[in-house]
């Protein structure tokens, strides 16, 4: 029988057996086979095959009942995530009710009678407040969403217009915006058509004032911040981990804490956290033994983990910046990482 070729890379890559896919395979009510890979993926975490093929022929079947506002299975980024929702649909009677569900993932950032700003926090939510606009992050297939979400720290706010008066002065095109900001404060203002209105255009090499388009919708354009940078860690190395990345970057996000869970990547090589806010280093991170690359400058590290002595392969650790760590830390580090070069005023 004749598999998808996505599928069949776990087999090259030694990830299943051809066994195993034929098995999993067997999970798949679909026609076409397009839960297999997520059914792999599932597998390969170590995912209860009952409850799997359970979730699975269940969402498959909700689907079919045209009562699923997620409709790509691949939106969700773990099993965990899938089966929350399956069960969540499991419990709910309306798509009327499910929506109200989704709004728990966005924040209402202003409601009033002129305007109305959120900030959505998961695809569906995006797909949810962003209907009707032209923007790839609310189109049916999460990638976009996903890439710029966790790959760069991506905040999204959607504003939509509600006043006459203010809708007379605007393009119609205006009355519904989606303002992007990147983790160091830059905007860029879409309109619900997906041309670019504010913020620098690099194709045009032209910039539009953001500040001038937040004066005629009478807000404050001090709203407009990353969020949820913290909260996003954990299912941005989920995400990473998923992509087998061997480098992750993480720099000038203004993050203040590292998961247990970047102890899970363990293909890691090079891993940069430098100019955020963080003041400790979980234990976790001496499982990264591939690593030969830790650049850490300019944080608020007060100590450092033991488990860094792990890190038999590192060659390089940049250290620089971190004015609370002590000198005598540092000659024990590298009395126990002889072959690391250390950097470190």
């Amino acid at each position: 029988m004749n598999r998808s070729s996505s599928a069949q890379q776990y087999v090259k890559k030694g990830l299943i057996s051809q066994a195993d896919l034929e098995f999993l395979a067997e999970f798949d009510p679909s026609p076409n086979q397009k839960y297999l890979s997520f059914i792999i993926k599932s597998y390969i975490a170590d995912t209860s095959l009952d409850l799997l093929k359970s979730r699975i022929f269940e969402h498959h079947t909700i689907l079919s009942r045209n009562k699923v506002i997620i409709k790509d299975i691949h939106a969700f980024r773990t099993f965990q995530q899938f089966d929350e929702y399956v069960q969540k649909l499991n419990n709910i009677s309306s798509t009327k009710e499910l929506k109200r569900e989704l709004k728990k993932d966005a924040e209402i950032v202003l409601d009033t009678a002129d305007i109305f700003i959120v900030c959505p926090y998961s695809f569906p939510a995006s797909r949810l407040y962003g209907a009707n606009t032209k923007w790839c992050i609310t189109m049916a297939n999460s990638v976009h969403f996903q890439k710029y979400y966790f790959e760069q720290f991506i905040t999204f706010y959607f504003v939509q217009v509600r006043s006459e008066d203010i809708k007379r002065s605007l393009n119609p095109d205006l009355w519904k915006m989606a303002v992007v900001v990147y983790r160091d404060g830059r905007l860029e203002i879409y309109d619900s058509a997906d041309h670019q209105v504010a913020g620098m255009n690099i194709r045009l090499q032209k910039f539009v004032p953001p500040d001038e388009l937040f004066k005629a919708l009478h807000i404050d354009g001090s709203m407009f911040i990353p969020r949820g940078i913290d909260e996003r860690m954990a299912d941005v190395l989920v995400y990473m981990q998923d992509d087998e990345a061997h480098e992750l970057d993480i720099s000038g996000a203004n993050i203040t804490r590292v998961p247990d869970e970047i102890g899970n990547m363990v293909q890691l090589e090079r891993l940069t956290l430098s100019e955020n806010k963080i003041e400790s280093l979980p234990e976790t991170i001496g499982l990264l033994t591939n690593l030969r690359t830790l650049f850490l400058f300019h944080n608020r590290l007060q100590s450092l983990p033991q488990s860094l002595n792990e890190l038999q392969q590192l060659q390089w650790l940049g250290l620089t910046g971190n004015n609370m760590l002590s000198n005598k830390s540092i000659r024990e580090l590298r009395r126990k990482l002889p072959n690391t070069r250390i950097y470190f005023d």
